[in-house]
C-alpha cells in the first residue's frame, strides 16, 4: 500500500491532464499497489480509471455500498476490475470509431485494444460526441505499456 506521494511522477493523460491531483483519491489507488510497485500513468476511462504501473495495467472501478431503505450508494474506494501483467502485453492500439447508442444517437467510441500473450482486451476510454484521448497522450501510454518489450 502506498500513499499519494508515490504518484508525484505519474503522467496524467486524457481528461486527467487538467484534473486536480487529489491526494485522498491517489492514496485510494495506492492501496492496490505493492510496496515496491511504481505507478506510471493514470487515464480516466468509461466508468473508471486505468492505472499503469511498472508491473501491471489495472482497470479500477469505484466501489459503492448500498445503505438504507432508499438504496443510497456510499463510495467505499476503488476495486480492481481487471489486472494485466504488463509483460504479457504485446501490442496496444487506439481506435476511434462511430457508434450508435440505444436511443439511435450517433456517438464516437474511443477504445484501447490490447493484445496480450494469451488473449486480447478492449478498454472503452469514452463514448460521446468526441474522442477524449489525444494522439500525443496515446503515444505516451503506448510507450509506457510497451517499454518492457523493448528490453
Amino acid at each position: 500500500m502506498q500513499d499519494a506521494d508515490a504518484f508525484d511522477d505519474v503522467a496524467f493523460l486524457g481528461t486527467a491532464r487538467t484534473s486536480k491531483r487529489d491526494p485522498y483519491r491517489l492514496s485510494l489507488f495506492g492501496a492496490h499497489l505493492e510496496s515496491d510497485e511504481r505507478p506510471l500513468v493514470i487515464l480516466p476511462v468509461q466508468g473508471g480509471t486505468l492505472l499503469v504501473t511498472d508491473r501491471r495495467l489495472l482497470e479500477l472501478r469505484a466501489h459503492l455500498e448500498v445503505h438504507g431503505a432508499w438504496n443510497v450508494k456510499e463510495f467505499q474506494g476503488y476495486m480492481i476490475q481487471r489486472s494485466l501483467d504488463l509483460g504479457s502485453v504485446r501490442g496496444i492500439d487506439h481506435v476511434v470509431r462511430p457508434a450508435v447508442d440505444g436511443a439511435g444517437n450517433r456517438r464516437i467510441e474511443d477504445r484501447l485494444l490490447l493484445t496480450t500473450a494469451n488473449d486480447s482486451a478492449d478498454i472503452l476510454v469514452s463514448r460521446g460526441p468526441d474522442a477524449t484521448l489525444p494522439d500525443a497522450d496515446f503515444d505516451v501510454l503506448r510507450d509506457v505499456v510497451l517499454a518492457r518489450q523493448a528490453k
